[in-house]
């Protein structure tokens, strides 16, 4: 515990807190105004009070398994794999799938609702990390090294998109793809893939009603402005009142009934308007400082496994980022995916510090493995890496 509490990357720590608790606040500004006026909630601070709730569990989850061994959880991956897989197929089955606005996305626990494709994405991020670890000596031939993890990520993205959830699929196979790309695989190959995905995407796109429209109300919100394009519209308009220096804290007109999701998918927009282009800019250069302190992680895994599994994190968080601020300002389709560790959820929250507790792990196995702590723990990166291998 000491030894694992001396090796902790503090820097990460302080942006994972920094971060949630910039959301903790956020919600509550974002919401107390719709749980004010919702008949069947009568507290204003309904969602704030869950939401700290949540975080307080998620910090406990992350320094659990921030102490938990990422080569060991690598054992674990049948397991967390088969279970991800059947919590998919009971929330297609429509007696046991709970709907909420057009989408079955979740399963009723009683106490909570759990979105299975949070789930999933650690499943499948441990999962291709520790399928091309063990086949790093075959990953020139595409049928039985590349290939077979790839059929699995096909199965899996075909169940979330049914949901349908095309943005936490999307995110999937972003991080799984940075996994292969890092992992040593040809270029060929890569680029054979990318060809093949593209393919299988477009018609996913072209031939459903639902994603046509996600995608014409993203090029052109105006020409439907009280249906398809009134989410992106309001959000665009909270963005431009914001300014410099926003019109401050609480003080969002859009959450007031206008901007929908304003304290999940479009807290960003939330953030935009209250506090300006300085609260934009905190963000993002939060996950930017993020994003640079994962790769460095992953550079200094003792091993190809922790190496992979660091990438693979830090980039399934990064690209869910991207794709929700990409959406609220118009540069991408809006997908519903929410902002990691600032927008309100259970389920996404826990899944994410659950994800930022490996990564810290990876982190101090790394700092140990290069010496900081030598009288305790010998430097192991050779043997390490070449047992993964």
């Amino acid at each position: 515990m000491k030894r694992h509490l001396k090796n902790m990357d503090y820097p990460l720590l302080v942006i994972i807190l920094l971060l949630s608790l910039f959301g903790v606040v956020m919600v509550y500004s974002a919401s107390f105004v719709y749980a004010g006026i919702d008949p069947n909630i009568s507290d204003s601070a309904y969602y704030f009070k869950r939401q700290r709730l949540w975080l307080m569990l998620g910090l406990a989850v992350f320094f659990v398994i921030s102490m938990f061994s990422y080569r060991r959880l690598g054992q674990l991956v049948p397991i967390i794999f088969i279970v991800s897989i059947i919590f998919l197929i009971l929330v297609a089955i429509p007696q046991i799938g709970v709907v909420n606005n057009g989408a079955r996305r979740w399963l009723d626990f009683k106490l909570f609702l759990f979105q299975p494709s949070e789930l999933a994405k650690i499943a499948m991020v441990l999962y291709f990390a520790k399928a091309y670890t063990n086949k790093q000596d075959r990953l020139h031939k595409f049928n039985d090294g590349v290939l077979p993890p790839l059929l699995i990520l096909g199965g899996v993205f075909f169940l979330i998109v049914l949901q349908p959830d095309f943005g936490t699929a999307t995110s999937i196979l972003i991080s799984c793809g940075i996994i292969l790309l890092f992992a040593g695989v040809r270029l060929i190959h890569l680029i054979g893939l990318g060809a093949v995905a593209l393919a299988i995407a477009a018609p996913l796109i072209v031939f459903s009603e639902y994603r046509m429209e996600r995608l014409t109300s993203f090029l052109d919100p105006f020409s439907d402005p009280s249906g398809d394009g009134y989410q992106l519209i309001h959000s665009l308009i909270a963005i431009a009142s914001g300014e410099i220096n926003g019109v401050g804290l609480a003080n969002s007109v859009q959450k007031s009934g206008f901007l929908p999701e304003a304290h999940t998918d479009f807290i960003m927009s939330v953030i935009a308007e209250e506090l300006g282009l300085l609260g934009v800019l905190f963000v993002v250069g939060m996950f930017m400082i993020f994003m640079y302190k994962g790769v460095l992680i992953a550079k200094r895994a003792p091993d190809q496994f922790g190496r992979l599994l660091a990438l693979g994190i830090t980039f399934q968080i990064i690209s869910q980022a991207i794709i929700n601020m990409g959406a609220i300002s118009g540069l991408l389709p809006i997908t519903g995916i929410t902002l990691p560790l600032i927008s309100y959820g259970g389920s996404s929250l826990l899944i994410t510090f659950a994800f930022l507790g490996i990564l810290m792990n990876i982190a101090i196995k790394g700092n140990i493995a290069r010496g900081y702590n030598r009288e305790e723990e010998p430097d192991t990166t050779n043997q390490t890496y070449q047992t993964a291998k």
